[in-house]
This record gives C-alpha cells, sequence and structure tokens, in this order.
C-alpha cells in the first residue's frame, strides 16, 4: 500500500507527488489521458494544438526563479517573448518578469516531475470515504482502493462534489 495517494497531475499534485517521493511511497491519479491538469496541451490533428489552461510562468520568489532556471538549462522550459493580450483592456501585461513557458507544452513541468512517481491516468475517481484511519477511493473502473494519506489537487467544482458527503 502506498502511503500517499495523489489526485491530480497539474502543477501542484505533481510538485507535492515529486517532493513526497523522495522520502514516501506515492501514487497518483487523474482522469485526463496525460499529465498536466489546467496546464495540459491539447492536441488536434497531430502536431497542432494549445495550451488550455496556463499560458505562462512567470516565477517572482528566488526559489521558484532557480528552479525554472534548472528547467530552462535541460531544455524543459523555455522563456516566451511573446505578448500576452488582455480582453480585459484595463488589466495590462506585467513586464518585469520573465514569461516561461513549456518547450512542447505547458504540462512539461509535470512530465518532469512526475518521471519517477506512480501514475494513473483515465483513472476518474467516483467516491471519497473514510473509515477506520484509511481514506477509500472509488474509481470509474469498479476498483476500490485505500490509502493512508489522501491529497486532493483538483479544481474546486471537483473538490466540492467529493467532499460533500465527509
Amino acid at each position: 500500500m502506498s502511503e500517499f495517494c495523489i489526485i491530480g497531475s497539474g502543477i501542484s499534485g505533481s510538485t507535492i507527488a515529486n517532493l513526497l517521493n523522495k522520502k514516501y511511497s506515492v501514487i497518483l491519479f487523474d482522469k485526463a489521458r496525460g499529465p498536466g491538469g489546467r496546464a495540459s496541451f491539447k492536441r488536434i490533428k497531430g502536431k497542432m494544438g494549445f495550451d488550455h489552461g496556463t499560458q505562462y510562468i512567470s516565477p517572482k520568489t528566488e526559489e521558484f526563479k532557480k528552479f525554472t532556471k534548472n528547467l530552462i538549462k535541460k531544455k524543459i522550459l523555455k522563456v516566451w517573448n511573446g505578448k500576452h493580450v488582455f480582453l480585459n483592456s484595463k488589466k495590462k501585461e506585467d513586464k518585469k518578469h520573465l514569461k516561461i513557458i513549456g518547450k512542447n507544452g505547458n504540462n512539461d513541468i509535470s512530465k518532469y516531475l512526475l518521471k519517477k512517481i506512480n501514475c494513473n491516468y483515465h483513472s476518474e475517481l467516483k467516491k471519497i470515504y473514510y473509515k477506520n484511519q484509511l481514506w477509500y477511493l472509488l474509481f470509474d473502473d469498479g476498483k476500490l482502493r485505500s490509502f493512508k494519506n489522501l491529497i486532493l489537487t483538483c479544481p474546486f467544482p471537483q473538490l466540492k462534489n467529493f467532499l460533500r458527503n465527509l
């Protein structure tokens, strides 16, 4: 039994999984077909596609700047010099911070962080309950799995549905 179960493979879930995996056994589930959550790259007709959530990353803390700089060196991320256009004309682009994107898509960060993690995609969580100091998770394939610790990193509307009965 894995010590930690993480639901969601976006930047939050992949970061938490990567950090916990250094000391504990971790398993990650996501309903999507691959990593990235709302920073996923959606393909259309082969190579054409788009990032459907995060447009770019703009690190502000020194620790995050160091992390992204390392990923730029490894050619996982790259600096983006494009212009961000806001539909709300009152908001202006922040030009004092770098804009960083994934080399192949903004889910590149999640892909990198999850390299050593036991990931299960196409695994939609249907129900959660807690009994005898264990979390029980029912997935769309009918499998019921139990874990000591559960971390939910899914978007709020999904989270609200899962926690309604707890």
